[in-house]
């Protein structure tokens, strides 16, 4: 079996070796522990968003984290949580440490309704982890002595247990928000199924095209109406997994033309719009 991920990739930087601890996927978890050190110096990663949730366990190493709007300065023990369809990066210096972490991916189904609503309604940064921090420790122990098929049932019932003590802790922390970008995806996600233009979001918000471009492309990495492209087809692709049929959701998202929808969809997402199948 293996976990699809359904991932949108924005850039991708290419100066360092990640040596694996241990890598498990098996049906539609993913779980890691990574350590990534320089060939040569790189300052960005991957930036993206994807369908499934993530949490990182933060290590070691000299990096700061971004998660939309909020940003913070990772420090030995820091948890991130990332929901589905949050643009997210790390800008990360390899000269100074290894950049290690642990890295859980799973579909939203394995959250329990209220663990997730209550955990997605904090900031994604969990500095708190005194408490649960074994909980990472004890995955290395795991995946050299037991089955591929013991494993899985590990780790889908440690994860139900790291999510409620995540919830127990949750702390908004000390990350920075950035309150212009904060506002331009707030107005970009109360009106993603409404033709968002750049034009139209300088009138709606009283900047300029110009400020708002800069601003945006400045602190997110990405251009403003690319983002909203990829906004738009992450909430068709919920739509459409939840029953949607395609050509309703591209409607609901303003495509006129299918076709279109059909390209854009496959560009963002590496893949065609139907719902998610998990393959042995």
């Amino acid at each position: 079996m293996h976990f699809i991920h359904n991932l949108i990739a924005i850039s991708t930087a290419t100066w360092y070796n990640i040596y694996t601890m241990f890598n498990y996927t098996f049906g539609n978890i993913d779980f890691s522990h990574k350590i990534d050190t320089p060939t040569s110096p790189s300052e960005e990663y991957l930036k993206h968003m994807h369908t499934f949730m993530e949490i990182l366990y933060f290590v070691q190493g000299d990096v700061e984290y971004t998660v939309e709007s909020e940003t913070r300065t990772l420090q030995p023990g820091d948890v991130v949580l990332i929901a589905p369809g949050k643009y997210h990066f790390a800008t990360v210096d390899l000269n100074s440490n290894p950049y290690e972490r642990y890295v859980l991916k799973f579909p939203e189904i394995l959250a329990p309704d209220y663990l997730k609503n209550n955990l997605l309604s904090h900031s994604p940064f969990f500095p708190d982890t005194e408490s649960y921090a074994h909980f990472f420790r004890d995955l290395d122990n795991y995946a050299d002595n037991f089955t591929r098929e013991e494993l899985n049932s590990i780790f889908t019932a440690d994860l139900t247990k790291l999510l409620v003590y995540m919830n127990r802790a949750a702390n908004t922390g000390k990350q920075k928000t950035n309150a212009f970008i904060e506002k331009i995806i707030n107005h970009i996600n109360n009106h993603i199924t409404e033709e968002i233009t750049l034009e139209k979001l300088a009138n709606d918000l009283i900047y300029s095209k110009s400020y708002i471009s800069n601003e945006f492309k400045k602190y997110m990495k990405i251009p403003v109406m690319q983002y909203v492209r990829s906004k738009k087809i992450m909430f068709a692709h919920t739509l459409i997994m939840n029953g949607m049929k395609k050509c309703e959701a591209a409607e609901t998202l303003g495509f006129t033309n299918y076709s279109t929808f059909f390209r854009a969809y496959q560009k963002v997402l590496k893949t065609s719009p139907f719902p998610e199948q998990v393959s042995n």
